[in-house]
């Protein structure tokens, strides 16, 4: 049996001109999501990043999809022409740093939310991070649903501006994880299986999840604190820039996961990485990092 998936009539809040104390009080640390209305409105992508712009100049990068390969340019088409009974695969993701670093500039300046940063700090390996240190531009098509809900990787904060298109987020809170039929082995991942149409005999549970509803157009900024559960599908064709926050508000968390990763291997160094991670935080939180 298949049905519809049910918003809540919760909403979330957009907000212009919000100071970083205003930010940091309100939702950072008290984990609540927001949209920004300006917070990216100096940034040149913005009326710059197309999917024409795309096409053109970075058309012959290769993605793969359910294991066949197509040129940036070739999605581009389908995005294009995708429409809600034929959609074009989703997500097509391109890591900025790896493929075209020469577009950083107009992705700054660094949006002022984001400051301070600790996923670059000398003081965590890259193996903690779980590839997470980057920006990731993100294309989709006319109801390209992202395959699965989850929460980022880590526990740590996700950052999407929209630069083109308007884009639905669906965003649960965190307490409704026991609706959502975790993955034991990917705790930071969801089971159910086409969500958005989905089968109550299967998930019986998932009838209860409701999710709150938001749409995020160009310019706009999205913050989704760790642990709060969230996908996404395109209104319309979209562009979206993401990275991911780690500072002291996630601290804790992002320890605990690493932990536990490192438990999952090397059981005996797990403790060790532990009280690292603690001792980190402490000279972070003295440098007001």
């Amino acid at each position: 049996m298949e049905a519809t998936l049910t918003r809540t009539e919760l909403k979330l809040e957009k907000r212009a001109g919000l100071s970083y104390e205003e930010f940091k009080n309100e939702y950072l640390f008290p984990g609540r999501p927001v949209i920004f209305k300006d917070a990216a409105k100096d940034w040149k992508a913005i009326g710059k990043f197309t999917p024409e712009f795309f096409k053109k100049n970075y058309g012959h990068i290769v993605k793969k999809f359910d294991g066949k390969e197509y040129t940036l340019a070739q999605f581009i088409d389908l995005m294009m022409n995708s429409d809600p009974k034929n959609p074009a695969p989703y997500p097509c993701k391109v890591d900025v740093l790896q493929y075209m670093p020469e577009l950083l500039p107009d992705i700054s300046p660094r949006l002022k939310y984001t400051l301070p940063d600790r996923i670059n700090s000398r003081l965590i390996p890259k193996g903690f991070l779980g590839g997470a240190d980057t920006f990731e531009l993100f294309f989709g098509g006319v109801n390209g649903w992202f395959p699965y809900i989850h929460y980022d990787y880590m526990h740590l904060h996700a950052i999407i501006t929209q630069v083109y298109g308007e884009k639905e987020f669906l965003i649960y809170t965190p307490d409704q994880a026991q609706y959502l039929y975790i993955d034991e082995k990917e705790p930071w991942q969801s089971t159910v299986q086409k969500y958005y149409e989905p089968d109550y005999t299967k998930y019986p549970l998932f009838a209860k999840a409701k999710p709150a509803s938001i749409i995020v157009g160009p310019g706009e900024t999205l913050f989704i604190p760790c642990g709060w559960w969230h996908t996404a599908r395109s209104v319309t064709p979209t562009i979206s820039v993401a990275y991911d926050l780690l500072n002291a508000s996630n601290w804790k968390q992002f320890s605990d996961d690493v932990q536990l990763m490192v438990s999952r291997h090397q059981p005996m160094k797990a403790n060790l990485i532990s009280a690292y991670l603690k001792g980190a935080g402490a000279v972070m939180n003295a440098l007001g990092m």
